[in-house]
């Protein structure tokens, strides 16, 4: 059953045991556990240095995660690159994981002043898991738009909302830290910055959610 819901796609889903297993090295990463339905409920989620070219969301890493049931997402720009992202279930536990696509170009560091980037982006999100003591069951969440980000060099700081994500993130010459919040749950923002664009990658969990995306775009 599919409901069109405030501008983002909400599917009912149960999502079966599955194995999990990641190319790349995991940067931050967050996770809860807690207990809902007849069983715990784990969610965690991880930024991913992409080691290729590879997309996430194609054949050969759907091979290679090994995801029975699996949400894949990207936001691209034909000019910078993209961010790949995915999230799905492990028996009790819910993941997300994002990433910049290797090759991706944003320019070189800016040192001082400000700027702003309208970015496109794409947010995943399990959402509403319970367990059965096996298997966790949910909500898919899919969530587009586009943001505004203003970034201040000097002071070191990207924001910017747009409905249900707002940015609070940090530049550090041409990497982004700092955090993210989407419907209400916190998550970790990571990516690059520079003359040319933004790209980033974040993701966050909380007692019964994950959520997985990212944002590209270049400077105005």
């Amino acid at each position: 059953m599919k409901l069109k819901l405030s501008g983002f796609l909400v599917t009912a889903l149960a999502l079966s045991a599955c194995a999990t297993s990641t190319t790349g090295v995991t940067t931050t990463t967050t996770t809860t556990t807690t207990t809902s339905g007849s069983g715990s409920v784990t969610t965690t989620s991880s930024e991913v240095v992409l080691f290729d070219s590879r997309e996430l969301p194609n054949a050969e890493a759907r091979r290679t995660l090994a995801w029975s049931n699996v949400e894949f997402g990207a936001v691209n720009d034909t000019t910078l690159g993209g961010v790949d992202f995915v999230v799905g279930t492990q028996r009790e536990t819910a993941r997300g994981y994002t990433g910049v696509r290797a090759g991706t170009d944003i320019g070189v560091t800016v040192a001082t002043g400000t700027a702003t980037y309208t970015t496109d982006y794409t947010v995943l999100q399990l959402d509403n898991l319970t367990s059965d003591g096996t298997n966790l069951s949910g909500d898919l969440i899919r969530d587009s738009g586009q943001i505004v980000l203003t970034a201040d060099f000097d002071t070191g700081g990207l924001t910017g909302t747009d409905k249900d994500l707002v940015v609070a993130g940090t530049i550090a010459g041409d990497n982004l830290g700092g955090a993210v919040t989407y419907r209400s749950t916190a998550g970790i923002l990571g990516g690059n910055i520079g003359d040319k664009g933004v790209a980033g990658a974040f993701h966050g969990s909380g007692a019964d959610t994950v959520f997985a995306g990212g944002f590209i775009g270049p400077q105005d």
